[in-house]
């Protein structure tokens, strides 16, 4: 049976078949995900997560479980099949986070304030068993290999010594749950809902044991959109009023948005070079700005001159690597 005979057949067992499907966008993985309109159910949301290219449902339903057990919007599971990585799960809409803060300028901090709410329950939270470590080692690794796609080896393999020397130096004492892929077009505004509600939260299952700041680095230097400077500089006045860690507020948040922008230079141009998917070039310059306003903190110096090496992915950059294709 082919996988179009598998989705049917879990939909027919599941009392879904009769629902008009619509595809919608995916991500940056293997998964696929459609829009079910069932006329006695109502709406639901599909994920497709073929085990054959190499996807698992497995750490998406844990994480769902647990971010329910913190009082948080993850969608609601109707039905699965861990062997098929079929999901039939609550839909939250399309009022991404993302879309309102870009119409709505006005609502921007009030939003954005409401994600890192988010953030900060679940951390008050003690997070689940299993879910691995990504931490000081284990981030420089994701950062340095991954940018052999950016790079050359030796230059990529620099850097992330580099960037293991400046993470080692924060305070990785009392890690809690960091979902890893933290902005705005994974957040979902229910405006109907109230409190934290209010934000839905999507594509978690690569979460993992890491830094409390580093989720909240990933939503204010976002990849895919820029806050306003005010917005994003009392955001994080609003974080360091809280933080109290040894590691210094500033210097943690730079430290950690600029591995993240480093490997997501990196991701995007992996997506491009090995998966085909075009539309993340265009998305450099941006990741490119946050990293260099990152490193502009004193203490990541060091890291910053090595930085200086790497190709500026302006206009010719992006060119010469649809050329490679």
């Amino acid at each position: 049976m082919g996988r179009a005979g598998e989705i049917q057949k879990f939909l027919m067992s599941n009392g879904w078949s009769a629902s008009e499907r619509t595809v919608l966008a995916g991500d940056a993985g293997n998964r696929r995900y459609e829009r079910l309109a069932n006329p006695t159910k109502g709406q639901a949301v599909l994920m497709d997560a073929d085990p054959k290219m190499g996807e698992n449902v497995e750490p998406f339903l844990k994480i769902a479980m647990h971010l329910s057990t913190c009082s948080l919007s993850a969608p609601k599971i109707f039905a699965e099949n861990k062997s098929l990585g079929l999901i039939l799960m609550q839909d939250f809409g399309d009022t991404l986070l993302f879309n309102i803060a870009e119409k709505s300028p006005s609502l921007e901090l009030e939003l954005y304030r409401i994600a890192l709410a988010a953030l900060d329950q679940l951390h008050q939270n003690s997070p689940p068993s299993g879910v691995g470590n990504y931490m000081a080692a284990e981030m420089a690794k994701a950062a340095g290999t991954t940018l052999a796609w950016y790079c050359s080896a030796d230059l990529a393999a620099e850097v992330g010594v580099g960037l293991l020397h400046e993470l080692k130096e924060l305070d990785w004492s009392n890690p809690v749950l960091v979902l890893r892929d933290y902005h705005a077009q994974n957040l979902i505004y229910r405006q109907e809902q109230a409190g934290l509600a209010q934000m839905g939260l999507l594509d978690f299952q690569d979460a993992q044991l890491g830094h409390p700041l580093y989720d909240a680095a990933s939503l204010i230097h976002d990849a895919r959109r820029s806050l306003n400077p005010a917005v994003a500089m009392q955001l994080k006045k609003d974080l360091e009023l809280k933080y109290g860690r040894s590691d210094g507020f500033l210097h943690a948040f730079s430290t950690l948005s600029a591995q993240r922008n480093l490997r997501v230079l990196a991701v995007f141009a992996r997506l491009y070079l090995r998966d085909g998917k075009p539309g993340y070039l265009d998305l450099m310059p941006r990741v490119w700005n946050n990293l260099w306003q990152d490193l502009k903190h004193p203490r990541l110096s060091r890291l910053a001159k090595l930085c200086k090496a790497l190709p500026k992915p302006n206009a010719e950059f992006r060119s010469d690597l649809r050329k490679n294709v």
